[in-house]
């Protein structure tokens, strides 16, 4: 009995892992403007909802782990595994690494995207605030125009 509950827990933590990558997948889809950007709040509450219970599942794994004498960790599992793993408890082991490396990528060019969208809303602000270097303000203090225009005139009349 003692041997499947690990493996057990793996299978909920496989689909916890992939209810995240979803999440990720969605925020990123949402971040290039793929949709409508006030989803945003609702998919970081998700993927917050959906970090605490990964955590919650490793917590109750390493728990598992250390009831049988092997160290409360990753190294812990894969030590398990080796000794008294199935061969579909391995191949569990690796989907869900996997998994995790995947989220772990794709919140990373999350973070970049993010990034990317801040300078971009940084500049846009300097600009509307006549701190940008380029050439000039748009606007005046008094809100008129202060771009400076060289050659002729258009016609008008």
């Amino acid at each position: 009995m003692t041997s499947q509950l690990p493996s057990h827990n793996l299978t909920d933590e496989k689909q916890v892992t992939s209810r995240l990558v979803a999440a990720l997948l969605q925020e990123q889809a949402l971040l290039s403007g793929n949709g409508d950007a006030d989803e945003i709040p609702n998919v970081i509450s998700e993927k917050a909802t959906i970090v605490a219970e990964m955590a919650r599942l490793a917590d109750q794994r390493h728990k598992v782990l250390a009831s049988l004498g092997f160290p409360a960790s990753e190294n812990g599992m894969q030590n398990w595994l080796d000794q008294h793993g199935t061969d579909a408890d391995k191949a569990l082991w690796d989907e869900l690494f996997a998994l995790a490396q995947s989220a772990r990528e794709t919140n990373r060019l999350n973070g970049l995207l993010v990034g990317k969208q801040m300078a971009i809303n940084q500049n846009a602000l300097k600009i509307l605030q006549g701190r940008a270097n380029v050439g000039g303000s748009f606007y005046g203090p008094d809100g008129s125009s202060s771009v400076r225009t060289t050659g002729r005139p258009l016609g008008v009349g």
